[in-house]
């Protein structure tokens, strides 16, 4: 469990699109002396470090539980806790409890098993009370709880009907940065969702299944200097991907390798003359090393591309100054600075790019979780409409995925 951590930790630092995990060995109580279906219930979790040195943990905002009670399918439900810090150091046998918030169906059998996602072998049974209506009101359809330290907030019962909410995760960075020449601004979103549940009896048989991926990045260059603010150009890209686990068969000095490839389309949405669209599968290896004294981390990840039915009416040529191998290259320290390269190599001339972060609450006491961004790009092909032109800029703003 102690490398597990520490590569755990080295992903945090890259946002890199990979499953929630816990470094810690936890255990899961109940305080409350019972537990009624459809109210919101605390739920204490411990986390406890089993390793022979001191460790720091990064305590989830958000847990998991897979339910197995008698559903037609297992259901999931989330746990959500206000945490004031979430990295925390343990002692070797040291251990702490963090307080979460789980809104129950009304409809729970009286035996409520579950486990706890990145956990799965570590299931727990509890029993569980009826709901029980208030004396002398009107309707029955109104439940009883214990009394807690904290009422349920709006992200606790929307957990009742939006439980897939989780599957939701970061993929490719996402930021908006502003040109020292406004008319080159840009902005990027990007997002994945988890098509397969993890606890259920597929993933269960066939472990591989759960690292495949709904994916879409959107990539929009901005144009700030012209009085109407227009768009220039849009990239919209969705995806199908594939996001392996942490491969066994790997080098010792190696702390993590993992394959992610996908089939992706790429268009602007435009039609006639300024239409552009393209079509590729790629496959990307990605090596990672961590070192646990210096909190410094560093991932290659080279990327390898094949066009296929590509627009031959308005970009015959695009893979003459897109290319067929990218290299990303992330160098930076836990929670601190990080320099992220992207290099591509394409018939027509070589593409750079490089964006450097910090994360702007250390600046603030903690308190606003966002980076600083600079970034600055030479590269053919920047945008799909002027593939063919090469955009140097220097830009600055902020990031929510780094």
């Amino acid at each position: 469990m102690n490398h597990l951590w520490r590569i755990y930790l080295f992903f945090c630092l890259l946002s890199l699109p990979a499953l929630p995990a816990l470094a810690a060995q936890v255990m899961v109580a109940f305080p409350q002396p019972t537990i009624t279906a459809g109210s919101v219930v605390q739920m204490k979790v411990y986390f406890h470090n089993e390793g022979q040195s001191p460790d720091t943990f990064i305590i989830p905002e958000q847990l998991q539980l897979f339910t197995e009670d008698n559903q037609e399918a297992p259901r999931i439900l989330s746990a959500f806790s206000n945490i004031n810090e979430r990295n925390v150091t343990l002692n070797p046998g040291q251990f702490m409890v963090q307080t979460y918030n789980l809104a129950l169906p009304s409809d729970l059998a009286t035996v409520f098993s579950f486990t706890l996602a990145g956990f799965p072998d570590s299931t727990y049974t509890t029993l569980i009370s009826p709901p029980q209506a208030i004396p002398d009101q009107p309707t029955t359809s109104v439940v009883t709880t214990e009394k807690t330290d904290k009422q349920p907030s709006i992200r606790d019962l929307q957990s009742l009907y939006r439980p897939y909410d989780a599957n939701f995760s970061p993929h490719e960075p996402t930021y908006f940065v502003v040109g020292t020449d406004p008319a080159k601004s840009k902005f990027q979103l990007s997002f994945k969702y988890r098509l397969f549940n993890p606890s259920g009896s597929l993933s269960r048989s066939y472990p591989w299944i759960s690292g495949f991926h709904l994916g879409y990045t959107q990539t929009s260059y901005w144009d700030l200097a012209a009085d109407s603010l227009p768009f220039e150009d849009t990239s919209y890209k969705p995806e199908l991907l594939y996001l392996s686990s942490n491969l066994n068969f790997r080098p010792s000095w190696l702390d993590a390798v993992f394959i992610q490839t996908a089939v992706q389309h790429e268009s602007n949405g435009r039609g006639g003359d300024s239409s552009r669209s393209t079509n590729y599968i790629y496959t990307k290896p990605i090596f990672a090393l961590y070192d646990e004294s210096t909190r410094l981390g560093v991932m290659f990840s080279p990327k390898f591309l094949y066009y296929f039915n590509n627009d031959d009416d308005t970009n015959p040529d695009l893979s003459d100054y897109r290319g067929y191998i990218d290299l990303e290259v992330k160098v930076g320290k836990a929670q601190s600075l990080m320099l992220t390269t992207n290099t591509r190599f394409a018939k027509k001339g070589t593409s750079f790019q490089a964006d450097l972060s910090y994360p702007i609450s250390r600046l603030l006491g903690n308190n606003f979780d966002i980076y600083l961004q600079l970034q600055y790009s030479n590269a053919l092909a920047e945008s799909l409409l002027h593939y063919q032109e090469r955009t140097e800029a220097l830009r600055l703003g902020i990031a929510l995925v780094r």
